[in-house]
């Protein structure tokens, strides 16, 4: 019998890695903190590594389609990532939010391709406008449960008028659920006040671009 061909839809599964079954990693390690997760995957357990893959390799697929919409070098560049971190896991250094750390990774690392993929030609996220637009998704708390499509089609357009950072500060915030001090790590700001003014700044721009009183967080 002919074998049905992997779909693309799905990262897990085009991952060259034997993975255990979900259930029974999530089991062990579901009580466990980032930092004991963390200092076992660096002593050589595969079933952490596998629980940090799993737990994050979605959200973080996510997050390089908001920014480049190119499948394969997002699928690239996780890959890469996380065969570099198997392999240097004993020269890791101690890691108290794993997918804070794994989104900043993630972010510069896809950049580094970005730019290899455009040979020069690609625009740094802060001095270009056509990129990193948002397409807001039913997880981001920054949508009721009860818009409609056309409601969450305004809200799309209003947030794509903030200026790159600020739409990149809310889509950590509020979809990835990152903390101040992880925005602030992944955006390469020296202090975690930065961050913070960033998003307030581009909370009261959104609120006079578009009403949402219900929504916002």
């Amino acid at each position: 019998m002919k074998k049905t061909q992997t779909t693309n839809l799905d990262p897990n599964a085009e991952f060259p890695m034997l993975l255990m079954k979900h259930s029974k990693i999530m089991i062990v390690y579901a009580d466990k903190s980032d930092l004991e997760v963390w200092n076992s995957f660096k002593n050589g357990d595969e079933s952490a590594f596998n629980f940090i893959y799993r737990k994050h390799v979605r959200e973080l697929y996510n997050y390089g389609m908001q920014i480049c919409k190119q499948h394969e070098w997002v699928m690239d560049c996780l890959q890469a990532m996380f065969v570099d971190l198997r392999k240097r896991c004993i020269r890791l250094g101690d890691v108290r939010s794993i997918k804070g750390y794994l989104f900043t990774v993630f972010h510069r690392e896809l950049f580094k391709l970005i730019r290899k993929k455009r040979k020069g030609e690609f625009v740094a996220i802060d001095e270009s406008t056509d990129q990193f637009l948002i397409e807001a998704s039913p997880e981001t708390k920054l949508i009721a449960q009860e818009l409609s499509g056309e409601r969450k089609k305004e809200l799309e357009e209003a947030l794509n008028q903030l200026t790159k950072r600020e739409r990149q500060a809310i889509l950590l915030l509020y979809q990835e659920e990152l903390n101040y001090k992880e925005i602030a790590d992944l955006m390469e700001f020296k202090e975690v006040k930065t961050a913070r003014s960033l998003v307030y700044k581009a909370m009261g721009k959104l609120k006079e671009i578009f009403n949402v009183n219900g929504c916002l967080k």
